[in-house]
């Protein structure tokens, strides 16, 4: 019986064309990500997610935050500072995706703020956000990656070319274009002895050409989501057996 599969294209942070092939088994995933810049007197980190995840800023992580708006051409910056200063957030919001960072502290002065967006170039479409530097900016940009989950499952994607070393120095097991690897997951003792001869102890790592990619399963739902059916060994087979990820700078 072959497995039918469904390929989805993301646009990675760094701009990187990534095509992610996945039985149908695997459900829909919600797509997230990362990156870094940094340069002289500059780093930031910044987490990219859906559009209008800001919004839980200001209702859970800083209740009663300062907000502040300022329009750009296709996209807004939403700017929060926590009402007794101890950390502030700079967003960029567009129609379909959004990047943060975070400043450990009170945002800095606004002449500091529009440096750091004047250095960066926001381009958002259905398929992700791309945050990358200005030309003239002189920053490195790295830290990349890309992440699928659901209830069941997370997928976390890098360019091959930058986590190589990361690799384990022994030969994986092949499968396809690829080479697989497990790793234990750090667990409590009890989820351990509980997970233990099951596939969802292991972090799988695949590497191929262009990409590495984490593949990691949850043996129970989150609190409160309710899956249509169990999340059984079968499902992890088939998905891990399906999934194949290309990376294009």
């Amino acid at each position: 019986m072959v497995t039918a599969l469904s390929e989805v294209v993301r646009v990675a942070a760094d701009g990187a064309r990534v095509s992610v092939s996945l039985p149908a088994e695997a459900g829909t995933l919600k797509w997230h990500g990362a990156t870094r810049l940094s340069g002289p007197k500059f780093i930031r980190h910044f987490d990219l997610a859906q559009a209008g995840e800001h919004k839980v800023i200001p209702e859970k992580i800083l209740p009663g935050a300062r907000t502040e708006i300022f329009r750009r051409r296709g996209f807004d910056l939403v700017l929060y500072e926590a009402a007794d200063r101890s950390d502030g957030c700079l967003v960029f919001v567009g129609p379909h995706n959004e990047a943060s960072t975070w400043f450990g502290g009170p945002p800095p002065r606004p002449a500091v703020l529009n440096r750091i967006v004047s250095m960066l170039t926001f381009a958002d479409s259905p398929a992700g956000a791309r945050l990358t530097a200005k030309p003239a900016a002189n920053l490195q940009q790295h830290g990349t990656m890309l992440v699928g989950s659901d209830a069941r499952m997370t997928v976390i994607i890098r360019d091959a070319r930058n986590v190589r070393d990361d690799l384990p120095t022994w030969r994986g097991q092949a499968q396809g274009d690829a080479e697989v690897w497990r790793s234990r997951l750090d667990l409590r003792e009890e989820q351990a002895a509980k997970l233990k001869g099951t596939p969802f102890e292991w972090r799988y790592t695949f590497a191929n050409a262009t990409s590495v990619f984490d593949v990691t399963f949850r043996s129970e739902p989150p609190p409160g989501v309710r899956l249509k059916s169990a999340v059984e060994e079968n499902h992890v087979n088939t998905v891990l057996s399906g999934l194949k990820v290309a990376w294009a700078a």
